[in-house]
């Protein structure tokens, strides 16, 4: 599907296959829920994009609001510009690629080591969203979880 021009809120919300090309903007929470299938945008995406992702893989073109991914369980979202504010808080296991700035990190989430691996993933997402040979994956830095979050410990109760 193709949307020309921008996206309004919840664009491939609860998406479960398929791919949904946005070739403008998006507004908030672009993908949430998304069990599967391929987002792509072209513009920036507002604020919680990819919240809760549950499979999907996101594209963004240009950069994401605040709290996106915010308790994303797995997927990929791949931001070619900046993040904003608490990146991935509550994160669990998706992964998350951005080439820009990150201005601050949620809850649990912290920048992790780009392996050739993490690089071959991000090609291969990248090569599904039509962009082949186009954008060199090595250029993202990836986030995740740090799995501190998964068991409540009192020591860290202020963390919850």
């Amino acid at each position: 599907m193709l949307v020309h021009g921008s996206a309004g809120v919840g664009v491939a919300e609860n998406m479960m296959s398929g791919f949904v090309h946005v070739s403008g903007n998006a507004s908030q929470s672009a993908g949430a829920t998304g069990r599967g299938g391929l987002l792509r945008i072209d513009g920036n995406a507002s604020s919680r994009c990819g919240i809760s992702m549950k499979g999907i893989d996101i594209v963004v073109q240009g950069s994401v609001g605040h709290m996106s991914a915010f308790m994303a369980q797995t997927g990929n979202l791949v931001v070619f510009g900046d993040a904003g504010d608490a990146l991935g808080d509550s994160i669990y296991e998706a992964r998350l690629f951005v080439r820009g700035t990150v201005k601050s990190l949620g809850a649990d989430c912290i920048e992790k080591e780009m392996r050739d691996e993490h690089k071959a993933s991000v090609h291969e997402v990248l090569k599904k969203a039509g962009f082949d040979g186009e954008v060199d994956p090595g250029e993202f830095k990836r986030y995740g979880s740090a799995r501190t979050l998964y068991n409540f410990n009192v020591d860290h109760a202020g963390e919850y």
